[in-house]
């Protein structure tokens, strides 16, 4: 046998060894070729490409477009595009609007079902309760199940339950029914982290944005389509029109949603709710962004008590507007939405905390102006109404971006916490209005607001944009320019790593590996490349052999041959060759 007979093998292999032995013809062939045959067997038996998942539930055939390979690498998946941001934005508008239809309709469903207004007024009350629980219980679940899966179900199941809407009888029945549609309201809430696991580090925020607008346009025209519907229309009619715009938004996720793969967190399902609440003690940059938006809230509660004293304010001197124009003042919470891409751009440009205090100053000026001029004319209302929004937008854009910068494995579950502290400003925001409304009137409401968002400015204020521990500001005044970002992946870490630089001895070596910061005397140093670059040689040596044992292990299970195994017959083809090479000498 000729060593052309074997040069095949060789080649296939490609190791630096074998390819000496092909430039070799003095070498013993036959030998040389029963040692490759073998490796080769080996190797062609043990390399199995992972299956790509083609269905949905078992049974649902998933567009191939759509279908995620787990056998390229992640620089060769399907790129994060408008297109996909555009679909997260419909589904955010398509699932809050659920929440809203009913505002409007209040006395409609009390006239038809012959109950009183207070009565009737439960069923947003239960709305709201049952979203405070999907957000709780349904929206971290993007940490541990495949989302695709996860919105199509929320999307079906809103679906069915919009057809018991429609057909309700008696108003215990429409609360039930409420309390579950709030319950599964919550794909924007899934889809909002989702846009930061899949958008390049660089246009995180932006992308974020464009999903988040979605959220706030479902909002106002699910209000504005309520009250159309119920005027012109029945009430009933709104759910059967809701039922099929969930329809046809679930079809459209279907063909547009990608089949991202879970994030392999291995861990049963209450332990996995409870392990939520570790992340505000983790994480200060976390806490401080929920604190604020916990009396942000509030105040946005007593804001909206304000726009709704405002009807009486409307309808009476010197204004005489009817209901149906005081109704329109609502469509210039669209301004809002459609600002929140440009608040996303800027996000992605300045340091964040810098977006989140200037959204909060906005959103204080907006609530002075509003109390100082709502008796004199409209445009100060009107001019309120639009800073409101694009202030709360700047500053959840900013809040949101950094929450989503700390740990990537965990966004559901860190988005999770940050709007359960908001639920808890809501509720608590209503109860304290109420009372203050009801004992002082309109502009004790106003300066109530005011004082809550005094409190998110001094929370903020605490706690510097690089200040590592939880209070002060030790890590710098840069308010304005960043640094510039060397990690463009979806899974870049982009806050906390001042917290690491500036305290080394709490924590390990591993953990400023992990979060991609390397220092030297205290001083940070250019980022590396790989974290492995930081370690020095003890560290990787520990490192390469916990792997391969690691791999040992996992292979061994499966049957394949593990990688000590094809080192060892790598060396035996450098024994042959070189006692070929020695005998040859002789």
């Amino acid at each position: 046998m000729s060593l052309n007979e074997v040069s095949t093998p060789v080649k296939e292999l490609s190791y630096d060894p074998v390819s000496e032995v092909e430039q070799s013809p003095e070498q013993k062939p036959s030998l040389l070729a029963k040692t490759l045959s073998r490796l080769s067997r080996r190797r062609s038996a043990s390399v199995k490409l992972q299956k790509i998942r083609k269905r949905d539930f078992g049974f649902l055939p998933i567009p191939k477009h759509n279908r995620h390979d787990p056998n390229l690498p992640p620089e060769q998946q399907p790129k994060f595009t408008w297109r996909t941001n555009v679909v997260f934005a419909l589904a955010s508008t398509s699932s809050v609007m659920n929440l809203y239809y009913v505002q409007p309709m209040l006395v409609a469903i009390a006239t038809d079902l012959n109950v009183s207004n207070q009565t009737v007024s439960r069923i947003p009350t239960l709305l709201q309760g049952g979203y405070g629980t999907g957000i709780l219980f349904v929206s971290p679940l993007g940490d541990l199940l495949r989302r695709r899966q996860l919105v199509l179900a929320l999307f079906l199941v809103c679906s069915l339950l919009q057809i018991g809407l429609a057909l309700a009888k008696n108003v215990q029945m429409l609360e039930g029914i409420s309390f579950l549609v709030g319950i599964c309201s919550v794909s924007a809430q899934v889809c909002i982290p989702w846009t930061a696991d899949l958008a390049p580090a660089n246009i995180r925020a932006r992308s974020m944005s464009i999903t988040l607008s979605g959220l706030i346009s479902g909002l106002v025209i699910g209000r504005v389509l309520g009250g159309v519907f119920s005027t012109y229309a029945s009430w009933r009619d709104t759910y059967w029109w809701a039922m099929a715009l969930q329809i046809f938004i679930l079809s459209l996720l279907y063909l547009g949603l990608p089949d991202t793969p879970d994030k392999g967190v291995k861990v049963p399902y209450f332990k996995f709710i409870l392990s939520m609440f570790k992340y505000l003690y983790k994480y200060p940059t976390l806490t401080q962004a929920s604190i604020c938006f916990c009396f942000s809230s509030g105040a946005s509660t007593c804001a909206s008590q304000v726009w709704t004293t405002m009807t009486f304010v409307l309808s009476s001197d010197p204004y005489h507007y009817s209901p149906f124009d005081i109704g329109l003042f609502g469509l210039l919470g669209i301004i809002g939405a459609l600002m929140a891409p440009q608040w996303g751009r800027l996000v992605d440009r300045i340091v964040p905390w810098t977006g989140q205090i200037i959204g909060f100053c906005v959103t204080t000026a907006s609530m002075i102006i509003a109390l100082a001029g709502a008796t004199k004319s409209i445009g100060p209302i009107c001019v309120a109404m639009v800073m409101y929004d694009a202030g709360s937008q700047l500053a959840q854009v900013a809040s949101t971006y950094r929450i989503a910068g700390l740990e990537p494995q965990a966004r559901a579950r860190m988005n999770g916490c940050f709007l359960l502290l908001m639920f808890i400003g809501q509720t608590s925001g209503t109860a304290i209005m109420t009372k203050v409304y009801n004992t002082h009137g309109w502009y004790a409401t106003g300066a109530t607001a005011v004082a809550f968002q005094g409190l998110v400015l001094l929370t903020l204020l605490v706690r510097g944009p690089h200040e590592p521990g939880w209070f002060g500001w030790s890590g710098g005044t840069q308010l304005f320019r960043r640094d510039k970002l060397t990690d463009l992946s979806p899974t870049a870490i982009t806050e906390g790593k001042h917290h690491l630089l500036k305290h080394k001895s709490k924590h390990s070596h591993e953990d400023v590996v992990e979060m991609g910061a390397v220092y030297e005397k205290g001083k940070r140093v250019n980022r590396p490349q790989s974290p492995v670059q930081s370690m020095n040689p003890e560290q990787l040596s520990k490192l390469e052999s916990g792997r391969k044992e690691k791999e040992k292990d996992n292979e061994k299970s499966e049957g394949k041959v593990i990688e000590g195994e094809e080192s060892e017959e790598v060396r035996e083809i450098q024994r042959v060759f070189a006692a070929g090479h020695s005998a040859d000498t002789a």
